[in-house]
């Protein structure tokens, strides 16, 4: 399916829940981009009140006329956000980015998701769940209180698997000790921390296993225009800028803007170099 060009729109809060501590779900009204979100995309949200960048999140849910976004209060925009009644309206950018692709038919998939990492993987776990794809998805997270969106992937039809790291809910240790049990896989999806998906993406790498990670970065316009959101990416993948290299110039590796050529890469593309 052919990712869709954003739209600059109206959207309206139709509903707003608080999960402690601090884990909110804004689900808005807006056809558009409710119609053509795919796994893995997000929206550029401004915010009323003092002058501020448009806040980027991922879309969690998307059904009907309605989408929604998973979020945690980390700062002042964050904080407006969450007291937003419903009913209020907000201009809203998306679907942004590009999206997750999907193991043939009959093929099987684990996702992996740390914390708010779970937000690409509903769409996603809908998407695989509609082409009958065997799926296992792995929740971690330090606490049982940091965990989220548990309940709906098991309304999905999910077995989700927890990990955390004090122990405090379902195995005592990481994702990745989780999935080094596993076989027979025919993609692994990420979406966390970045030392999560660093190990995610050398576990796969070690064993020739298809990964795609959505990465996490720090958007400013989310548009693609100041360059401050750059990942590391090997020379001539399709996501890289593909500028010939400067007179003298030793790096080895290229550039990718997470919020236009991502936020999806592959784990052979996509560089660790910190």
């Amino acid at each position: 399916m052919a990712t869709a060009p954003p739209v600059l729109a109206e959207c309206t809060i139709v509903s707003r829940e608080n999960t402690p501590p601090g884990f909110w779900c804004l689900r808005f009204r807006q056809r558009a981009i409710a119609a053509a979100a795919r796994p893995a995309q997000y929206v550029a949200l401004d915010i009323p009140g003092p002058f501020s960048l448009r806040v980027p999140l991922g879309i969690w849910t998307a059904e009907d006329d309605e989408f929604s976004v998973l979020f945690r209060e980390w700062g002042e925009r964050t904080s407006r956000l969450a007291r937003l009644p419903a009913g209020t309206a907000l201009s809203c950018i998306g679907p942004l980015g590009n999206e997750f692709t999907l193991p043939a038919q009959g093929g099987r998939a684990v996702i992996v998701a740390g914390g708010l990492g779970v937000a690409p993987f509903w769409l996603l776990g809908r998407e695989l769940r509609r082409r009958e794809i065997e799926t296992t998805v792995v929740l971690g997270a330090r606490s049982a209180d940091l965990l989220v969106g548990r309940g709906e992937l098991e309304a999905l039809g999910f077995d989700v698997r927890i990990c955390t790291d004090d122990g405090t809910a379902g195995l005592k240790g990481s994702v990745i000790d989780y999935i080094a049990q596993l076989s027979s896989i025919d993609m692994l999806y990420g979406c966390g921390p970045r030392g999560m998906l660093r190990a995610l993406c050398e576990h796969a790498n070690a064993r020739a296993v298809p990964c795609q990670v959505s990465v996490e970065e720090n958007f400013a316009c989310s548009m693609g225009t100041c360059w401050g959101c750059v990942v590391p990416v090997r020379r001539g993948c399709s996501q890289a800028t593909g500028y010939p290299r400067a007179a003298r110039e030793r790096r080895e590796f290229d550039f990718a803007r997470a919020c236009t050529d991502g936020t999806v890469f592959a784990a052979t593309d996509i560089l660790w170099l910190s």
